[in-house]
């Protein structure tokens, strides 16, 4: 650790006598031993209040016999090397707050030097605050996997005696990265854990972590178990807030995958009044594309259009950093593809490849590739199987189902040079894995 010293109390003891030119006698005086000032600088004696106070009362002494300035601290002299490595990790925690709005090396670079010197100081405490301080920044950068992996190392610090409320944001944003990374059965155990765990916390955190939950099992196409969930936190929430609105909206999706249409559209045309009022450009996109999807599913594709060209009309207005912005432009390219519309599908998923690459939400590349599969001609899939690559790469993971579309489409084409590239990359990535 090269920009903290720690000093044992005999060292530091060392360094007084050198800055002032004094042998231990001139420390001892005549209450306590040269001995015992030997045996603290050589560490095997602990250095006593008491026996402090003599020495700093020599010292200044001798200080204003020589008529030189007398500055030393009694407490820095007895705090011991716990202590200081307490101090510092206080520091740390401080310098990685100061740096987490910077998007250069030097947070990544602090963060480093403090994990270095938590391998021989252990304070869980001061680890919880560290990893989640890391947890944060990386979530902020996108980078979900190095956020999960910090916040994975905090979750493994928490003991039954820490109070509930430092410990349930660790387990609130571990579900949201989770959510992120496509991990949504982990996503699942994690909000059920704290449900099970935590019965005091507060009905915010509970409502969270109902909803999470609920978006998750909506993804495993399980509407039904994500219906009741919703049921739970709808009395929970204020009326007319963001958060109610959010739960409607994903509450008219699992009645529509439900088939109960009639129910969602009443819920949807209900919720675009609302948007329209608050210029919500991003929840209105979605809404449009998810009653274009119902139309599409009750064969009535001359409604679905008009609501697909709506939706159209309204994306000049999405704030390009909003999160939703990957899933939308990819919501898009299933509308057209429902639509057999393949040249303004292709379109909108290439955007929407676009700005998954720019959030870093490899999961969705993952969903945009199977599409793009079925569209792309024989000198543009080489660049899906790059993606390919390069995703599996990122994920630390190979996605079968992707992989095996690949292969089907060279095998359909007799590109048995692609197939076995296919092949042994996913036979290293194995290797490497084992």
């Amino acid at each position: 650790m090269a920009s903290y010293e720690i000093l044992s109390v005999g060292d530091k003891l060392k360094s007084l006598r050198k800055k002032y030119k004094l042998n231990q006698d001139d420390l001892a005086g005549n209450e306590i031993t040269r001995n015992l000032i030997s045996q603290i600088e050589h560490n095997k004696a602990k250095l006593t209040r008491k026996s402090a106070e003599v020495m700093m009362r020599n010292l200044k002494r001798i200080c204003e016999e020589r008529e030189m300035p007398f500055q030393e601290d009694i407490e820095y002299l007895l705090e011991d090397e716990r202590l200081q490595a307490e101090k510092i990790l206080d520091i740390y925690i401080n310098e990685l707050k100061d740096l987490s709005v910077y998007k250069d090396a030097s947070f990544v670079n602090k963060l480093n030097e403090a994990e270095n010197f938590l391998v021989k100081w252990s304070f869980e405490d001061k680890k919880i605050s560290i990893y989640t301080l890391a947890g944060d920044y990386f979530c902020n950068s996108n980078d979900f996997y190095k956020s999960a992996v910090y916040y994975e190392k905090a979750r493994s610090l928490i003991n039954i005696n820490m109070p509930s409320h430092d410990v349930v944001p660790i387990f609130r944003k571990l579900s949201m990265v989770y959510f992120y990374m496509g991990k949504y059965e982990y996503d699942i155990k994690c909000c059920e854990f704290a449900l099970d765990r935590f019965e005091d916390m507060d009905e915010e955190y509970t409502a969270i972590f109902l909803y999470n939950s609920a978006l998750c099992y909506t993804k495993l196409k399980q509407y039904d178990k994500s219906l009741k969930r919703l049921e739970k936190i709808e009395n929970m929430l204020e009326k007319g807030s963001e958060k109610y609105y959010r739960a409607l909206i994903h509450k008219a999706v699992c009645l529509q995958y439900l088939e109960k249409y009639d129910e969602s559209l009443d819920i949807y045309n209900k919720l675009l009044i609302r948007f329209a009022g608050k210029n919500d450009y991003e929840n209105s996109v979605i809404i449009l594309l998810n009653i274009a999807e119902i139309y599409v599913n009750l064969s009535d594709n001359e409604k679905a259009l008009e609501y697909l060209k709506t939706a159209e009309r309204s994306i000049v207005n999405l704030d390009e950093t909003h999160p939703k912005v990957p899933n939308i432009y990819f919501e898009l390219g299933s509308r057209f593809s429902q639509l057999k519309d393949l040249n303004n599908a292709k379109e909108y998923y290439l955007k929407a490849l676009e700005y998954a690459k720019k959030f870093k939400y490899y999961f969705v590349i993952e969903d945009i590739l199977l599409e793009l599969i079925d569209i792309y001609n024989k000198e543009k899939i080489s660049e899906l199987k790059k993606e390919f690559f390069l995703v599996t790469s990122k994920l630390d993971q190979i996605n079968s189902r992707l992989m095996l579309k690949m292969i089907k489409y060279y095998t359909n084409i007799s590109d048995f040079q692609s197939i076995n590239e296919i092949c042994k990359f996913s036979e290293d990535f194995i290797k490497d894995k084992l």
